[in-house]
């Protein structure tokens, strides 16, 4: 289980990460393309990140389709 001290520090630097991750993917949800099934999954993983439960020490990221 992280420390407090680990969350505060690492946290935003793991959200920050995970926020570039999905603004790489952004063009993929444009109103005139569809999103494959791999790309939506990639995509919520991504949005789940926080939720892991190593976070923000123990992260699995998942692989981009």
């Amino acid at each position: 289980m992280p420390t407090i001290a680990e969350i505060e520090i690492l946290g935003p630097e793991v959200r920050e990460e995970r926020n570039t991750l999905l603004a790489e993917t952004d063009w993929w949800a444009v109103s005139d393309r569809t999103m494959t099934q791999a790309e939506i999954e990639y995509r919520q993983a991504l949005r789940d990140v926080p939720q892991q439960e190593g976070f923000p020490v123990n992260i699995t990221w998942p692989t981009k389709p």
